[in-house]
């Protein structure tokens, strides 16, 4: 290299500062294709653009990681989803990992391993941005009343800032059903405001009428859940959370 004559070594750096220049605008550009195209239901479409992302093993391949874990969230491939999700927790991106987390402890609840949600979703709080935190304590109610662990349903209720799950008292003949919950909440006002937005998402009437239901939790809290339809099993009620793009349900038993 320092017998390089001077033009052509000045002409070789220009070109890899040319390269990193594009690179850069083009990975940022494609994962915001792919994140637009998943946002619109275009599963396909953003599955094509981020796997290449994906595949380069790149800065960004974390993120495009992300976006095809969720396209096979949503089309029900639970055993490739858990492989990407698994796959950004190794990323650098600290939030992102911890988002996958609870997707991971999500897919763990779905195939009845609730004890390793619960880990999965204490492995995620202390990085998990602070708009996901309902979510995944709701999730993490939800498990500990399927343990019936009153000690890590008590830190998961703590942990909310609106919660979760059933009452104890209510309903024992639907014991074995399983519903859909848009949200939870402490107070009613809360409740009645995210049931007037449920019911307006196109296509929810398929699903049945939403309702208010209300759950005494171990400290003698009243909570308000927001849900919608009864099914048989957690399998079919899995299937109409995946129908409804619009709406982040969890499965909760009834």
């Amino acid at each position: 290299m320092t017998n390089l004559p001077a033009a052509l070594f000045t002409l070789t750096i220009m070109l890899m500062m040319s390269m990193g220049c594009e690179t850069a605008p083009s990975t940022r550009s494609a994962i915001t294709q792919a994140t637009e195209a998943y946002e619109a239901g275009q599963l396909e479409v953003a599955r094509a653009k981020a796997e290449p992302l994906v595949q380069a093993a790149g800065p960004r391949s974390d993120e495009a990681a992300w976006i095809v874990g969720l396209c096979d969230y949503r089309e029900g491939n639970l055993a490739s989803a858990e492989s990407r999700f698994r796959y950004v927790t190794t990323g650098t991106d600290r939030p992102l990992a911890a988002q996958a987390r609870v997707m991971l402890g999500q897919i763990e609840l779905a195939q009845g391993q609730p004890s390793q949600c619960l880990a999965s979703l204490a492995r995620a709080w202390t990085d998990l941005p602070e708009t996901h935190h309902r979510r995944a304590a709701e999730l993490g109610v939800t498990a500990a009343e399927t343990l019936d662990d009153a000690r890590a349903e008590d830190l998961w209720l703590s942990r909310m800032p609106a919660a979760t799950s059933r009452t104890t008292s209510q309903m024992i003949s639907l014991r074995e059903r399983f519903t859909l919950q848009a949200g939870a909440f402490r107070n009613r006002d809360g409740a009645e405001s995210a049931k007037v937005q449920l019911e307006e998402q196109p296509g929810i009437n398929k699903l049945g009428t939403a309702n208010i239901r209300t759950r005494t939790d171990r400290r003698g809290d009243t909570l308000y859940l927001v849900q919608i339809g009864s099914f048989s099993t957690r399998s079919a009620a899995d299937a109409a959370r995946r129908g409804m793009d619009a709406v982040e349900f969890v499965v909760v038993a009834q």
